[in-house]
């Protein structure tokens, strides 16, 4: 195979791997796919390759896996953000590139712990504990460079299976790491039965030795498969967390506002008139609206929206929070909502009948992640958000820790559309004595257009759920609006695209889970575990 078939096959199998996520994957899809692209590399490594060889297999499943998977970033860029076509298509296509240099990054660390000390090597038992671990670690390393972009981490695509189980344990790196094992082994027996079926060759022993028995080999891949299922099952079975008050009525609005007029002078007078019209149809013990549903802070509401909605809020006792922009000090050196200039923080303000009647503050969540380009300039590139219209583009960041809300007897954790990618920044929030019993997201992902974003980014939900034990309750501008049980099983959601309201009950959680406790701290020693593990196994051979 030439080097540049090995390249293409492994872009093909990136572009089926982007598929085994929402809205059209299927968990076990995920294991084959996984299982096909390390059996490249395994085969690879039999045949002798170089880095540069397993790097572009590497290089090639990422740029298949990230430009199919995340092709919406050119709809927020070209349609909504005005750049020119060309322009977001490279945009779109180098930032594809980066993201593959972690899974070749993989393949070469792989690659380099499986082998022996000779050039030409058999592929042996090390070669799974190196693919988890460098595949684990590669993972982690996406989720946090540069701000971090862990969007279809591996582990999303199991959030249906059996290995899902790990999540409260491990958390979505540690699911991704079982699914890489279970992925590894299967490859292993795979190439052991292909290399024996063709007979020793100048990589495999030489006359007079015999190639490891082909059954064992299958039976091992097996083996690994069975007990990473059986494990997770049996830890899908724990109750991580137990039921803490009374279930509370939320009701979720999805505005549906088109983004193309979300910032219009009239269009923002129309979208507050219906969502005042939502928030004051029925009561609730709490209402949410979507990230940004105001444009502009409180204080410029119109007067009769803000009294319609204050009467509510005193009559029946329902607290409303909003997404919108609010006025914060900034702290000149970080950016950090703090002493300094005034700016604006990307927030959720919450109205409730003590705040509404002077006896205490709203409560305020202040977005602390902010996505590149999008709410903060990263330095050195001004010229390129430059080149889009992106209005509210440079947002103060809020403080790490922010206490939950309180809301009747729940505590409620809000996070802003693109923060809830990163499990282990929720973690303040859930492990604090009044940690939160159930998690909220708003979100306004009408960036992305009718794109796979909508089901993917629920799916990333879920998986908070299933990491935290905790319910979550999602409201979005466009979708996908629903709530969510503290097992990532989705209790009711809105047709994305359409202006609707969700009620539901929810029943908070109390209780930690060890990744809530610990985060990411088991599965990187895991993973590091894992590599040494092939080291020692490598200096053997």
């Amino acid at each position: 195979m030439r080097a540049w078939q090995s390249f293409a096959s492994a872009a093909l199998l990136g572009v089926a791997h982007a598929a085994s996520f929402a809205p059209t994957g299927h968990w076990t899809f995920a294991v084959v796919v996984l299982t096909a692209w390390a059996w490249l590399l395994a085969q690879g490594m039999r045949r002798g390759w170089g880095w540069s060889r397993l790097a572009g297999i590497g290089l090639g499943f990422g740029i298949g896996w990230f430009l199919a998977g995340v092709s919406w970033l050119y709809i927020s860029m070209h349609t909504y953000g005005a750049m020119p076509a060309p322009l977001a298509g490279l945009a779109l296509l180098l930032f594809a590139i980066y993201l593959a240099l972690f899974p070749a990054a993989a393949a070469v660390l792989t690659g380099r712990l499986s082998r022996g000390r000779q050039a030409a090597a058999t592929v042996g038992w090390i070669f799974v504990p190196a693919f988890a671990g460098a595949l684990t670690l590669a993972e982690i390393g996406r989720g946090w460079l540069f701000t971090g972009f862990p969007w279809l981490a591996v582990g999303y695509a199991q959030v249906d299976g059996p290995l899902a189980g790990y999540a409260p344990v491990l958390g979505v790196y540690g699911v991704g790491f079982m699914a890489a094992m279970m992925a590894g082994s299967l490859a292993l027996a795979i190439d052991r039965i292909v290399a024996r079926s063709k007979g020793p060759t100048a990589s495999e022993p030489g006359p007079g030795t015999t190639p490891p028995p082909v059954g064992r080999h299958a039976a091992g891949a097996v083996a690994i498969g069975l007990v990473a299922a059986i494990g997770g099952l049996a830890l899908n079975a724990v109750e991580w967390s137990r039921d803490h008050g009374q279930p509370i009525a939320v009701r979720l609005i999805q505005g549906n506002v088109p983004q193309q007029m979300k910032f219009e002078p009239a269009a923002i007078n129309r979208a507050m008139q219906a969502y005042a019209r939502q928030v004051t149809a029925a009561p609730a013990t709490l209402t949410v609206l979507p990230e940004t549903a105001w444009t502009m802070p409180w204080s410029s509401t119109p007067p009769d929206v803000a009294q319609a909605m204050l009467d509510h809020v005193r009559s029946t006792g329902t607290a409303v929070a909003i997404g919108m922009p609010l006025v914060v000090p900034r702290e000149p050196a970080t950016g950090r909502a703090g002493a300094g200039d005034r700016a604006l923080s990307n927030s959720v303000l919450l109205l409730d009948r003590a705040a509404v009647d002077g006896q205490g503050r709203p409560q305020l969540y202040s977005k602390h992640h902010l996505v590149p380009f999008g709410e903060f300039v990263p330095w050195g590139f001004r010229w390129f958000v430059d080149l889009m219209t992106i209005p509210l583009g440079d947002f103060a960041r809020g403080a790490v820790d922010q206490p939950p809300f309180t809301v009747a007897d729940q505590r409620i954790a809000f996070n802003i559309c693109y923060e809830d990618v990163f499990g282990e920044a929720l973690q303040n929030a859930i492990a604090r004595p009044d940690g939160a019993t159930i998690l909220a997201n708003v979100s306004n992902i009408g960036w992305f257009g009718r794109s796979h974003a909508l089901p993917q980014h629920l799916q990333i939900a879920r998986m908070r759920s299933i990491e935290a034990s905790r319910p979550t309750i999602r409201a979005t501008n466009t979708g996908v609006t629903a709530a969510i049980d503290h097992r990532g099983r989705v209790i009711a959601q809105l047709p994305d695209h359409t202006e609707g309201v969700l009620d539901a009950r929810i029943q908070g959680r109390t209780g930690l889970t060890p990744y809530s406790r610990a985060g990411n701290v088991w599965v990187i020693a895991l993973a590091l575990l894992a590599l040494a593990l092939a080291a020692v196994g490598r200096r053997g051979r």
